[in-house]
């Protein structure tokens, strides 16, 4: 019986240090996108134009290439109302390219690609979802 305990204790311990392990990988793997991207909408659905140009990188192509004082045709363009809800409820799609992450969500007939701008995370590019 003693046996018996014995394995089933170190079976237990093994498993609580497998847990343990995936407890610390699953912490590790946090790329910080869920933070902003709590941000980016909460923005977004306030409307709060000044925090939104803010978690853009520039330049971005919109028709032509545009720089943060050209903002207001960003505004207008890609986050009207029905842009804005859609983005409030959206789960962005994680990808993995030649170990670049970027993070996708589709509204309607866009796509907002986010991605790494040095340790932040910035709307990178949006278009048209072909």
């Amino acid at each position: 019986m003693n046996s018996i305990g014995s394995v089933i204790g170190k079976g237990l311990l093994v498993a609580s240090l497998f847990m343990s392990a995936g407890s610390a990988l699953a912490a590790k793997s946090d790329d910080g996108f869920a933070a902003f991207w709590t941000q980016f909408k909460a923005a977004v659905g306030k409307s709060d134009q000044k925090a939104v140009s803010q978690m853009i990188k520039y330049p971005i192509y919109y028709n032509d290439e545009l720089q943060a004082d050209d903002f207001p045709v960003i505004w207008e363009g890609a986050f009207t109302k029905a842009q804005r809800k859609c983005l409030a409820k959206g789960k962005p799609v994680k990808d993995t390219n030649e170990g670049n992450v970027t993070y996708s969500a589709f509204c309607g007939s866009l796509i907002y690609v986010f991605g790494k701008d040095g340790a932040d995370w910035k709307l990178t590019d949006f278009a048209e979802n072909d």
